[in-house]
């Protein structure tokens, strides 16, 4: 139970889904209700730090992977086979753990609301003195369920009840380690009141779901036959993809077959991509341009050093080496080329010039990476993710690492309300000052032009988006549209891409059903909203997740 809770908050604090955890094994032994608080969150997680070693953009990668190695099952228990019925229906639960956000409790106020097991739910909580608050929550009316399960939650702490038939009972949240920001933070929020879905074995199934998409693909080079299928099920299942099984793997192209500026989109089945594919709306998780450089094609990318990839940052890779590479880092790869016309205003010397001076060897843009993704909070996140669960999950990176906030969160937030350095509940409270929330601060348009420590921010596909860019092929726009505020659907969904010209043979024998070339992997990538959005000022900056299941956005985001 400790190594899937571990495993998957650190899973959580990478890629940004949600609040964390249940309860460690010791206390699952009661048969009551009970509550208990969070007092060591680093020994509770299981995050060490070296304060001589610390976390930045070039090693966080390796530093989760470095953590997640201690949890990996060996080949042999896992069984590379077909996965059965039952393995498959498994996949349905992942991510389920996530717990919904229903309300606040305020100083001196208190919070009612009904559940699935209680006709009558009650929290109240004192004002908060230089000891603390008094919180005393009553269920009552059971309707004969087992038990639910909550995450009281602050800026700065924890505490988790876990409630089984009638009960009335109180408990101190201690007020002795607040700062002053934190304490002012409680007194504008409130403690936020968070359900999760099911019992404790639910959620404990839940997160070993979730587990086992990523483990142990995220840190071996290859994705092994068995978690490939787990991750593809998860998608189909919670993504509404198809994902069919290609019967020609390999349908490399030739150099001369592909131009600069060309796209190639990636899924990785690997726990990562397919997580990050379903938050987004997106049918990849990751993209890649093509530029000749003293005519050799190379394949220009942001990513992260990891275990199936050397290189960290902004890199150009040779593109029979990169196909090699892919090929062995089991990637699903498609290939779009761009249209006669916007071919002819693509730069590439502009787009080469910009790539060599001002982008290559520059880290992976973590800085501004959720930022991109989220432009409606409450439309972008998936499954029962809310703003208010984000923002506890910032206060929980802060307290158990000393560079992951500033990282992934804090520096870009700080720089929407124009100050440095500021800790996120001081960055809420500033931000309460100027009438903005959590929510309007987090949905602040990213622009190209802001730089973070380390220079410009840029995960892959906004590389991709800024190569075009530095080509000319968004002409008079091009100071128009930000590209940090796109996605993998932003990329790809471009009306740019060429569906006229008849596709290589081989390609049309491979996969006969799609308008695009799949060069490899063993599952069919299609991508819905292919080719259909046209170019116009200000898009990607207010797009929601979309609506299953082809995730089309509104016309005008």
């Amino acid at each position: 139970i400790n190594r899937c809770v571990k495993m998957i908050c650190c899973c959580c604090v990478f890629v940004l889904t949600v609040a964390l955890v249940l309860v460690e094994g010791s206390a699952i032994n009661t048969v009551a209700s009970f509550d208990f608080h969070v007092e060591n969150e680093r020994e509770f997680f299981g995050w060490v730090e070296n304060a001589e070693e610390p976390i930045t953009a070039a090693n966080f990668r390796l530093k989760l992977e470095e953590w997640l190695r201690s949890f990996q099952r060996p080949q042999s228990t896992l069984d590379d086979t077909k996965s059965n019925d039952n393995d498959l229906k498994w996949n349905d639960i992942a991510f389920d753990f996530i717990p919904l956000y229903i309300g606040s409790v305020m100083e001196g106020q208190s919070f009612n609301w009904t559940s699935p097991c209680f006709g009558s739910a009650r929290m109240s909580a004192s004002a908060l003195s230089d000891e603390g608050a008094t919180l005393t929550y009553n269920f009552q009316e059971p309707k004969g369920c087992k038990e639910e399960v909550y995450l009281i939650a602050t800026i700065e702490g924890l505490h988790f009840l876990v409630i089984e038939g009638s009960t009335t009972k109180s408990f101190v949240w201690k007020n002795n380690n607040m700062t002053d920001n934190q304490r002012q933070w409680i007194k504008n929020n409130g403690f936020y009141v968070l359900q999760f879905n099911g019992t404790v074995s639910f959620l404990l199934d839940s997160i070993a779901a979730s587990a086992e998409l990523f483990l142990p693909a995220d840190i071996t080079k290859e994705v092994w036959e068995k978690v490939g299928e787990r991750n593809a099920q998860f998608l189909r299942e919670k993504a509404y993809y198809k994902l069919s099984e290609r019967t020609t793997t390999d349908v490399p192209l030739n150099e001369s077959q592909i131009h600069d500026g060309d796209f190639f989109g990636v899924l990785r089945l690997d726990g990562l991509d397919p997580m990050l594919a379903w938050a987004m709306g997106a049918h990849t998780g990751h993209t890649t341009i093509a530029l000749r450089f003293d005519g050799e094609l190379y394949i220009c990318e942001s990513t992260a050093s990891s275990s199936y990839w050397p290189t960290n940052g902004i890199q150009k890779t040779p593109y029979k080496q990169w196909l090699e590479m892919a090929k062995e880092a089991s990637y699903n790869v498609v290939y779009l080329p761009l249209r006669s016309e916007f071919r002819n205003l693509f730069n590439a010397s502009a787009a080469r010039e910009w790539f060599t001076t001002k982008a290559e060897g520059l880290n992976y843009g973590y800085h501004n990476m959720l930022f991109g993704w989220v432009d409606l909070p409450e439309a972008n996140y998936p499954s029962t993710l809310r703003s208010q669960t984000h923002e506890i999950l910032i206060g929980i990176a802060e307290r158990i690492s000393d560079w992951i906030a500033p990282l992934l969160w804090t520096e870009a937030l700080n720089k929407r309300i124009n100050t440095t350095g500021l800790p996120i509940a001081a960055i809420v409270n500033k931000a309460k000052e100027k009438g903005l929330s959590f929510t309007d601060l987090f949905s602040i348009v990213e622009k190209d032009s802001w730089q973070y420590t380390g220079g410009y921010s840029m995960v892959c596909d906004v590389l991709v988006c800024e190569t075009w860019k530095a080509g000319g092929i968004f002409g008079n726009l091009k100071d128009k549209i930000q590209c940090t505020e796109f996605t993998n659907w932003d990329a790809y969904s471009l009306n740019i891409f060429d569906t006229t010209t008849p596709r290589p043979q081989e390609c049309v024998d491979a996969d006969p059903t799609l308008p695009f070339c799949q060069i490899l992997g063993k599952y069919r990538v299609d991508l819905p909203s292919y080719n259909t959005r046209a170019l116009f000022a200000n898009m990607a900056e207010k797009c929601p997740r979309g609506t299953p299941p082809s995730w089309d956005k509104p016309t005008g985001c």
